[in-house]
């Protein structure tokens, strides 16, 4: 199965680590136009390096999901400059680990912070730019959630669970109405289980204990191994194309078996 997408317009948040950064690799080599950011400046650079071959159709700058100002401008200006968003790939997120297991002692500071950071894509993006591809007569819509979302464990943090269903109503809400999905518009969710990435949580394990690291993956994962970004930006990369046109709605758990939800 071959996929081009020269002539498209992708925006990623958050495409400066992890699954974020694989999706823009992946759809910059297969010829489209690329747009993020992220509120690290150093990660800003390096992915300017990383890509700088591409660097006439890759565009990056410096912003914060939680600052609204900063998203609302930041449309706008895309608007301006690009005229158009083709793919809207709502990556960023987190949370999971913020606060204290002991629910009471967090204020609800945190549960708002985290609800945002998992939201606000969804909400200020969907907003400027869904008009557009109705125009257009085209688009896509993924969110990067994870299989929070529907399993959950003893050790989850509320906050992060809720936020993450939340991401899952919101676009199957949106899945059902005509307004858009009429004008060949989808709305899907790939939700990760255990992906390794570089310096997030499990990176830091496997480095403390590698033994506790190897037995956790072979207690709890079918296939015997950690996930990794390709695993999740090859499946986003498909549903952005042609050949999901019929898939609208969709939840997809990305776990290696390990969860229990059907």
């Amino acid at each position: 199965m071959k996929f081009d997408f020269r002539g498209k317009t992708v925006l990623i948040s958050g495409g400066t680590h992890g699954i974020g950064l694989s999706c823009v690799d992946q759809f910059l080599k297969l010829g489209s136009k690329v747009i993020t950011f992220s509120r690290d400046k150093r990660k800003i650079d390096l992915s300017k390096k990383k890509f700088k071959k591409f660097n006439k159709n890759f565009y990056v700058e410096k912003g914060d999901i939680l600052d609204e100002n900063f998203l609302s401008n930041f449309s706008k200006k895309l608007i301006k400059k690009f005229k158009k968003i083709d793919i809207l790939i709502h990556n960023v997120g987190g949370g999971g680990k913020w606060g204290n297991e002991d629910l009471t002692l967090v204020n609800a500071k945190l549960w708002e912070d985290v609800y945002k950071k998992n939201i606000n894509g969804i909400i200020f993006f969907n907003k400027f730019f869904l008009n557009l591809m109705k125009k257009k007569g085209w688009g896509r819509v993924i969110t990067i959630s994870s299989v929070s979302a529907t399993e959950f464990h003893e050790k989850d943090r509320a906050w992060f669970n809720a936020a993450k269903s939340s991401q899952l109503s919101i676009m199957k809400n949106l899945s059902k109405n005509k307004k858009y999905t009429n004008f060949n518009i989808t709305f899907n969710t790939v939700s990760p289980g255990p992906v390794f990435i570089k310096d997030t949580y499990w990176h830091k394990i496997k480095k403390k204990n590698p033994k506790h690291f190897k037995n956790w993956i072979n207690k709890n994962i079918p296939v015997n191994r950690f996930g990794n970004v390709e695993d999740i930006s090859n499946l986003v990369v498909f549903l952005a194309s042609n050949n999901a046109s019929f898939i609208n709605g969709a939840n997809f758990i990305i776990d290696g078996g390990k969860s229990n939800s059907l």
